[in-house]
């Protein structure tokens, strides 16, 4: 699986700064600065780093680092790649602002399985009011400055609702995104171990823990297209930025020329160079012998 991403393209937007605001019920929410440029770019151009940026915040949560420096590399992550698009990824379909309601699979954020969707929209807009107005047949998103216009007009083949996640009042929950960074390193760490206690031959009903965690990652897969440039490319319809990292994730689980590893020095996630890679650079590697003369 060498060069998984060479022939496959995406599209996400960011932009170039993020701030964390306190909203009226209390929760920190991250939404972009008055006066931030806006990008758009292909995730899957630079995918590893991206899965591993996000990997390595959740891993961080799971070691209990402290709160600011979890809200400083998530920052740091949303100025590089984007916010993840929480809004489109939650509901049955990206779509749904077609309807008067949004339909909710299981998942840890939104408990009712049907919510008013203006109701849904405010969870993501806490600080402006939601630049839509709904009609009995759909929304219409509304389009203040050339910004807004320019993102629409770039995305006008997708649903609405993701270019409504790229307005600049659209904001994301510190408690909702530190959830998902760490449940990505949850399930990074369950197979890095499984296979590793396997060779040690450990407890079985450790192993089946391992499994049960595995078997909790899943989710809705994205459509892709074909389009012809200067080589066949399969374009992913990502509606969401969560939706293309947990595909990433997917690939390199299963990679197994280059896997995703866990250095024994520093715990940072990286991608080995050969199936029993230990340490993510030669200086972790000098840090671990030093550390450990005679093994």
């Amino acid at each position: 699986m060498d060069k998984i991403f060479e022939h496959l393209s995406s599209s996400w937007i960011r932009y170039f700064d993020y701030e964390w605001r306190t909203a009226k019920d209390g929760h920190e929410y991250l939404t972009p600065t008055a006066e931030a440029g806006v990008r758009p770019y292909d995730p899957l151009k630079q995918a590893d780093q991206l899965l591993l940026d996000a990997l390595n915040i959740g891993l961080q949560s799971m070691h209990k680092a402290p709160k600011d420096k979890l809200k400083k590399l998530i920052r740091e992550f949303a100025c590089q790649y984007g916010l993840l698009g929480l809004m489109t990824a939650l509901p049955t379909t990206s779509k749904f602002l077609s309807y008067q309601q949004v339909y909710f699979p299981k998942n840890p954020f939104i408990r009712e399985e049907v919510m008013n969707t203006r109701a849904y929209l405010n969870y993501f807009f806490p600080f402006t009011p939601v630049p839509l107005t709904i009609h009995p047949g759909g929304g219409t998103i509304d389009l203040p400055d050339q910004t807004s216009f320019a993102i629409m007009m770039t995305y006008h083949n997708e649903p609405e609702a993701m270019a409504l996640s790229f307005m600049r009042g659209y904001s994301e929950r510190y408690d909702w995104l530190i959830s998902i960074f760490r449940d990505w390193a949850f399930t990074f760490v369950s197979a890095f171990l499984y296979y590793k206690d396997m060779e040690l031959a450990k407890e079985p009903e450790q192993l089946r823990l391992y499994q049960r965690g595995i078997a909790a990652f899943e989710g809705n897969a994205p459509t892709y297209h074909m389009e012809l440039r200067d080589k066949p490319t399969i374009v992913w319809d990502f509606h969401s930025l969560l939706a293309g990292i947990k595909l990433m994730l997917s690939f390199r689980l299963t990679d197994d020329q280059h896997p995703l590893r866990l250095c024994e020095q520093c715990q940072r996630a990286f991608i080995g160079k050969r199936k029993d890679s230990k340490f993510c650079s030669v200086e972790c590697r000098r840090k671990w012998t030093a550390e450990h003369p005679g093994v």
